[in-house]
């Protein structure tokens, strides 16, 4: 009966809102403060814009206006003259999360630099991708147990973030959920957690073969242990404070962007377990004075040591086969040495632009 009653309702305020003006006031709602609809069918019940689904039910969408408020309450319903539609989700700010919401959707928080706090129920199961991106004067967040995912880059640049604590019930975490949060200096897994584990505060898989997340809040020196035999993506993003990072001969793999924009690290040595660089490992690494590739390394990736401006020089050995585009674009103090004929590599697109010098032996 509501879906029947909903669509008039709609249809007719839509009519008179290209008649009159762009928004049109209804008078009769929770609140008692005005309603308005855009040309989309989107309801305003101040201070939120609302999308009501076919079903009845409403979702809190984004607006730009959220970026001025500094607390908002949303409630568990809406009501508009007669009708009333429960919240099921939220695309856009809240701090007071009602019990009903069973997801925190893509991009929810985006941008929200004014939120400091917010309670997320037990009845959330799921954060979306970059649903906390940006959201700097957020310092502390606690998630529920009831929580299974967290979506990429969900908390990427919560630049104000100390400490997070993953429950036991998350079973996914994708790629550079908590990157560029650069005062975060734990990330914490409870010890009954199936999947994941942690050290010292940083983010392992539960055997700690896989290292997926220090976080950048992390100064100095870092051990990586001798049980870790991949350095996932994004491990090490936007560790801005390491200055050196020692990796065992047990690290068979190094995923790309895995040291990512890491500006202190001056020296690094790749161990001779490892047969690829991959794509933008070390990009900008502006602070990167040395490194020795092993000649275990048959391949390195496109964008690999861009714009580490530091390197002075680097010998390529013999049994690298391919480089990638761009992989040393913009080394302008580098002199690369290639162990090899130009005829028997296989060199991309601009992969040793602006280089100060290269030369092949054979």
């Amino acid at each position: 009966m509501l879906k029947k009653l909903l669509v008039p309702l709609l249809l007719a305020l839509i009519c008179i809102s290209v008649v009159a003006e762009p928004e049109t006031q209804l008078k009769e709602n929770q609140n008692g403060t005005d309603v308005k609809i855009d040309g989309n069918g989107d309801v305003f019940v101040s201070p939120l814009w609302y999308h009501i689904s076919s079903d009845t039910t409403a979702e809190v969408i984004y607006d730009e206006s959220y970026k001025e408020l500094k607390s908002v309450v949303i409630p568990s319903k809406i009501q508009i003259d007669v009708f009333s539609y429960p919240l099921t989700s939220i695309g856009e700010l809240s701090i007071k999360i009602p019990s009903s919401v069973t997801s925190i959707g893509e991009s929810a928080f985006w941008g929200c630099s004014g939120l400091i706090s917010i309670d997320i129920p037990s009845s959330v199961t799921s954060i979306g991708n970059n649903a906390f991106w940006g959201c700097s004067g957020l310092t502390s967040i606690k998630i529920p147990s009831s929580v299974i995912s967290i979506g990429y880059e969900a908390f990427y640049d919560c630049s104000g973030l100390t400490h997070i604590e993953i429950p036991s019930s998350v079973t996914n975490i994708e790629k550079n959920a908590f990157g560029s949060c650069d005062v975060l200096s734990s990330i914490n897994v409870v010890s009954d957690n199936s999947i994941y584990s942690s050290e010292d505060g940083v983010l392992y898989d539960k055997n700690k073969r896989k290292l997926i997340c220090v976080p950048a809040g992390k100064n100095g020196k870092f051990v990586i242990p001798s049980s870790v035999t991949s350095i996932g993506n994004y491990a090490f993003m936007y560790c801005r404070g390491l200055t050196s990072i020692e990796i065992p001969s047990s690290v068979t793999s190094i995923e790309n962007e895995a040291f990512w924009n890491c500006h202190s690290l001056t020296s690094i040595e790749i161990p001779s377990s490892v047969t690829s660089i991959e794509n933008d490992v070390f990009w900008n690494c502006c602070g990167l004075t040395s490194i020795m590739i092993p000649s275990s390394v048959i391949s390195i990736g496109n964008y690999a040591f861009s714009d580490c401006r530091a390197l002075t020089n680097i010998k390529i050995p013999s049994s690298v086969t391919n480089i990638g585009v761009f992989a040393f674009k913009n080394c302008k103090n580098l002199d690369v040495i290639i162990d090899k004929s130009e005829k028997n590599i296989s060199v991309g697109d601009y992969a040793f632009d602006d280089c100060k010098s290269v030369k092949f032996l054979k």
